[in-house]
């Protein structure tokens, strides 16, 4: 005989279930729609995945990101141990090889980073849809696309994909040969203490910070690696005029690499906070 506790996780599995098909289907007729439309009037573009923008860029249609996010949070909500991945990851999958091949031609940093700023916009879909249904089952093409993400400053997406990443304990791909922990701490301070003065980003970068800081804070990662991100706290904060808050994140640094750099800093913090009398 089967408990009403048992009934009741089988209607509410079988309900989302449902809900996941029903927006997939909804997706699907969309998609649909658009593409008859354009297909059918005469002088319009016809149906590409990637639209071209400006400059060549690749930049998909809005029919295909919501047919894209949809199915990817449809499969992600269903996924299990058993069928951990579907469809959509393994189209997307295939897509990010190719573009970590063609991203390996490029010697230069900076124009790597560049090309994964065009690239990313095929794969926003993908990500909006696995954080907003996935159950946290390992996903190499999400944890790829997080490291993407923080290398082009978008620490705010970067960040949400380490949250969930965080939630449900998934791991970097072997090739980064650093776990999540460390290598989030690390991109995002790294990204912080490159700003120039005058930055009018210091702000949203500041909560970035602290968004890391409040997920790894207590993480286990290299000393080295957290003291990194306890300096660039501490100067942005110092920046923000925190002095205060700035000398516990600089001092808390220091503690925990005595090389990081920061003695100075903590020396002038300690002077202007004793000559305002605080």
């Amino acid at each position: 005989m089967v408990s009403p506790a048992k009934k009741r996780f089988e209607q509410v599995r079988a309900a989302r279930e449902a809900a996941a098909a029903e927006d997939m289907e909804k997706a699907q007729q969309e998609a649909k729609a658009a593409d008859q439309e354009r297909a059918e009037a005469p002088g319009k573009e016809r149906l590409n995945p990637y639209n071209r923008g400006e400059g060549g860029k690749p930049r998909p249609s809005p029919a295909r990101k919501h047919f894209d996010r949809a199915r990817a949070k449809a499969e992600a909500s269903q996924a299990t141990p058993a069928r951990p991945q579907g469809d959509s990851y393994e189209l997307h999958k295939a897509a990010i090889v190719e573009d970590i091949r063609r991203l390996s031609d490029i010697q230069s940093i900076e124009r790597k980073i560049e090309a994964k700023r065009e690239l990313l916009p095929n794969y926003e879909s993908y990500v909006q849809g696995v954080l907003e249904g996935g159950k946290g089952q390992q996903d190499d093409v999400l944890m790829t696309l997080m490291v993407w993400y923080l290398d082009v400053g978008d620490l705010k997406t970067g960040l949400d994909i380490a949250e969930y990443a965080v939630n449900h304990e998934l791991e970097t791909p072997d090739r980064y040969d650093r776990k999540t922990a460390n290598l989030v701490a690390e991109e995002v301070a790294d990204f912080a203490l490159k700003l120039q003065d005058g930055d009018e980003s210091k702000g949203q970068v500041l909560e970035q910070l602290h968004r890391t800081v409040e997920y790894f804070a207590d993480a286990d990662m290299h000393d080295q690696v957290k003291a990194k991100l306890f300096k660039a706290l501490g100067y942005l904060e110092r920046d923000a005029g925190d002095k205060e808050t700035a000398l516990l994140s600089l001092k808390r640094a220091l503690e925990l690499n005595d090389r990081i750099g920061v003695k100075k800093d903590i020396q002038a913090l300690e002077k202007e906070l004793q000559n305002s009398g605080q």
